[in-house]
């Protein structure tokens, strides 16, 4: 999610949420997800079936109060359904599979397009399922997507679902067209990020591109996979899903990562093409190694997702159009950042003080956390550097951190103690 140039991209889809005290954390968590999206009605019937293990006691999972649970069931417990939570008494441990049929009306995280040309989610899968939002839970899904063929004002004609991992099974039957999505490796619910339009799909090896004119396809996929390599490079380890989709859709520029997969809007592809603006590209793809590959333990440091992405880009940015092109770049994220600390919005990298979601999960992680990377790359020097970010991406990869994981990485690599230096940047 960035803020993009100038920064005139506005994030506005992350969320604090913590689970209850007392409750039982549930393991190795799949969901197959059935939507069947009514554009008229703009909600979503869904069918939902959440494979668990857990100890006897209480598990909890998150939804919207838009979020209308029908029918719940377990096979050894009992289930209470709450506005904004689905709680399960457990009689004893062990595997456990509930069941739920539900509508989920219009909410955060929901994006309906006008004239029913389409939606799109970002961030919030409560807002379309139930789930545990955690981002200290990693989970597997299959989502089916089903496209009615009832008609709409403007045609039904050429609607193609998009969503996280692997694109599976597609088919047709009398009623609708259905698309199945399969996220095999456990990522975090918040990238489980999907959309609706009418697209056409293009193919280049590893590559797709969906948007609605597939026409600026060669260029787009060149620009994609050169901001790949360099990634790849920096990175040093392959990002968790070995495919990588595009998806450009109606409406203003946006920006949303999610697990083997972007949304962006048919305005950016425009930029990307005519304008050479790969910042939102190689922000999106950044994600799919720190955000995706490299999980965060908890939204206290949310700076090792974006700062890392936001940084990744104006990296790329260095590489393909030059340093003084970074150097505008960087002086850019100082000016915004000055501009934070005038209207006392400064706070730590690492922050755990919260007041509402929107001030944690804010500007700095993005700002701060990229200048604080641009800082680290001056104090230690190019190789050092580079070297360390690969250390820090491949031993963590499939796993979740936190700023300490960074910082070991990076003492390692420089063989410095650099408890003073993190200790001004990232905790105070």
């Amino acid at each position: 999610m960035p803020f993009g140039n100038g920064f005139n991209r506005i994030i506005s889809c992350c969320v604090f949420c913590a689970a209850s005290c007392g409750t039982t954390v549930a393991q190795s968590t799949r969901y197959s997800v059935k939507l069947v999206p009514d554009f008229e009605r703009q909600l979503f019937y869904g069918d939902e079936t959440i494979e668990f293990q857990a100890d006897a006691g209480e598990v909890q999972w998150q939804k919207q109060a838009g979020l209308h649970v029908a029918s719940a069931s377990v096979a050894d417990g009992e289930v209470t359904v709450g506005e904004q939570a689905v709680r399960v008494r457990l009689r004893s441990g062990g595997r456990h599979r509930l069941k739920l049929k539900y509508t989920a009306a219009a909410g955060r995280g929901v994006q309906w397009f006008a004239d029913n040309a389409g939606l799109a989610t970002a961030f919030y899968c409560e807002s379309w399922m139930v789930c545990g939002n955690s981002p200290g839970q990693r989970a597997t899904l299959q989502l089916e997507i089903a496209v009615l063929f009832r008609p709409l004002t403007h045609g039904a004609s050429g609607f193609r679902a998009v969503g996280p991992g692997r694109r599976d099974k597609e088919w047709r039957d009398r009623d609708a067209d259905h698309f199945v999505f399969e996220q095999s490796a456990p990522v975090q619910t918040y990238l489980f990020s999907f959309a609706v339009a009418r697209l056409a799909v293009a193919v280049d090896g590893i590559f797709s591109i969906y948007a609605q004119r597939t026409d600026a396809s060669k260029a787009a996929f060149a620009k994609t996979a050169d901001a790949y390599a360099f990634l790849r490079a920096a990175a040093s380890v392959d990002p968790m899903n070995s495919d990588y989709t595009q998806a450009f859709l109606p409406g203003p520029s946006m920006g949303q990562e999610a697990a083997g997969m972007a949304l962006m809007s048919q305005e950016d592809l425009a930029n990307l093409v005519a304008n050479d603006d790969v910042q939102l590209m190689a922000h999106e793809l950044a994600h799919q190694w720190w955000g995706v590959t490299v999980g965060i333990r908890s939204w206290s440091d949310f700076w090792l997702n974006e700062g890392f992405a936001e940084f990744m880009a104006d990296a790329y940015i260095e590489k393909h159009q030059g340093r003084a092109a970074y150097d505008k770049q960087i002086a850019e994220l100082q000016d915004r950042m000055n501009k934070l600390r005038e209207a006392g919005k400064d706070r730590p990298l690492h922050w755990e003080k919260w007041k509402d979601a929107q001030e944690a999960l804010g500007q700095i992680p993005y700002v701060k956390g990229a200048l604080f990377l641009d800082r680290l790359r001056t104090e230690l020097g190019e190789e050092i550097f580079w070297r360390g970010i690969g250390l820090y991406t491949s031993a963590n990869a499939r796993r979740l951190v936190d700023s300490r994981d960074f910082e070991r990485a990076m003492e390692k690599t420089s063989g410095r103690d650099l408890r003073a230096l993190f200790d001004e940047e990232v905790y105070r």
